[in-house]
């Protein structure tokens, strides 16, 4: 990640990431001029990755301060593929993530998918806590890009 001022300069630069396949599907600045991070991961704990895979893919959220300094991170998933393609802050200074999963009842999963993949939506608090999550779709593949 490069941030750079209004005239293109580069303010400060950071690489994130575990050993393995890590993706940053989408970010944004947060109410606090910090940044949050949302993709997804297949590393174990290595680098800058903190928590284990609990399936083949899961969520990563990871939270920077305004100078892309981390200041926490969350890898979200159940036993099979979960991968987050769109993330909000909401009101409550909070964030809704979205993607889609196959992964059943496991890790963080609560639900069993219907289909071959669902949408799964997760809330997290300020602190990247979930406070509670939603498996949405049919018997077949359903993909969630975006989340508002």
């Amino acid at each position: 990640m490069v941030k750079l001022d209004a005239s293109g300069n580069i303010q400060w630069q950071n690489t994130i990431g575990g050993s393995f396949l890590d993706y940053l599907n989408c970010m944004q600045q947060t109410s606090d001029g910090g940044f949050i991070l949302a993709g997804s991961s297949q590393s174990a704990i290595s680098g800058d990755k903190t928590e284990d895979s609990q399936g083949g893919s899961d969520y990563w959220v990871v939270k920077l301060d305004a100078f892309g300094n981390i200041q926490w991170q969350n890898s979200i998933g159940g036993n099979s593929d979960d991968y987050l393609t769109s993330i909000q802050q909401t009101i409550d200074g909070g964030y809704i993530l979205g993607g889609y999963s196959n992964s059943g009842i496991s890790g963080d999963k609560t639900e069993n998918y219907q289909g071959l993949y669902d949408y799964w939506v997760v809330k997290l608090d300020a602190t990247g806590n979930i406070q509670w999550q939603n498996t949405i779709g049919g018997n077949s593949w359903d993909e969630l890009i975006s989340i508002q």
